[in-house]
């Protein structure tokens, strides 16, 4: 292994009025770049920790317990009863009664599971050199299923709670500010490109993905609903709808696929629902760092790293 002195890209952010203002580690060197070619950041001082778990808790809604018509209610609404989407995964509108739990108003950001990659001594996740635009401290991070449920459960430990991944029924009921029928996540229930949801030419001044908290939050408190797609904790079922129990409501008790929420393609309601592989990317991608390692070298993807449009937020119940 090599160390270079680089400036540690790991911040914690500082949330004040929806704006974030990156706080740097103190740390300027240390940084180590691995033989094969993956950069490892330093271990994260008992501080560091510390205040990641106080901001942690600082961005937590609580929501109240409560009973939602959960899934495409467009039959009952729409001139000849027609549904809102085509699609059979987010149907039949069923009732689902679930207990109070509280919910991060941001997705997880790279600041903060490069602090939890560094504690567990492993690389950062998407290193390649095409996505570093969209990588900053304050974007969202997308990583597999897998590092974001072990993320989740690793800052309850250190907060001393009980976190875990939403359910597919909580995140609904977050997203939809408490089961309100809003057929999009915004502030007003509308989509309005450029003021609460990203537009183009803002997404691609931005690297390709928004910086989380840059437009207004839903009427419950939470922010970038529907920006990307967002894991659950829920196993997929095609027709999970139409056996879901009435309370809390967890998904099937095994499968394949892990549910993934949110803008996959369609906004609209936030019925857009898929399953996607719950494994991180496999295979390699050209090294950006160009010393010391050879150009042509190849780095393999490191443990976590995951999709380019698939984030997530933790909940404690």
């Amino acid at each position: 292994m090599k160390k270079i002195h680089l400036v540690l890209a790991v911040s914690l952010v500082v949330l004040q009025a929806g704006v974030h203002a990156d706080t740097k580690l103190q740390e300027d060197s240390g940084v180590e770049v691995l033989e094969d070619g993956n950069v490892r950041d330093p271990a994260p001082t008992s501080q560091q920790i510390a205040s990641l778990v106080a901001q942690t808790k600082k961005n937590m809604i609580k929501m109240r317990a409560g009973t939602f018509d959960m899934g495409d209610w467009g039959p009952e609404v729409n001139p000849e009863g027609l549904p809102f989407d085509g699609y059979p995964q987010s149907k039949p509108l069923h009732k689902v009664k679930l207990n109070s739990f509280s919910m991060s108003k941001y997705p997880v950001t790279y600041a903060e599971f490069d602090v939890f990659s560094a504690a567990l001594r492993l690389p950062r996740v998407n290193q390649r050199k095409s996505i570093q635009k969209s990588r900053t401290g304050a974007h969202p991070a997308l990583v597999s299923w897998d590092g974001a449920k072990e993320y989740c459960q690793w800052i309850g430990k250190q907060a001393g709670l009980a976190m875990d991944l939403p359910t597919e029924a909580q995140w609904e009921y977050a997203a939809r500010s408490g089961g309100k029928r809003n057929l999009f996540p915004t502030d007003n229930g509308k989509e309005e490109q450029g003021r609460n949801f990203p537009s183009y030419d803002q997404k691609k001044e931005d690297g390709g993905r928004i910086q989380t908290g840059k437009f207004p939050p839903n009427p419950a408190g939470f922010h970038d609903f529907g920006v990307n797609g967002e894991w659950v904790n829920d196993w997929y079922a095609v027709d999970y709808y139409a056996n879901s129990p009435l309370s809390n409501p967890k998904g099937p008790a095994s499968g394949e696929k892990r549910v993934v929420r949110g803008n996959l393609g369609q906004l609209i309601m936030n019925m857009e629902r898929e399953g996607m592989d719950p494994a991180g990317e496999t295979g390699t991608w050209p090294l950006f760092l160009k010393e010391p390692l050879a150009a042509k070298k190849n780095i393999p993807y490191t443990k976590f790293s995951g999709k380019e449009y698939i984030g997530f937020r933790c909940v404690g119940n």
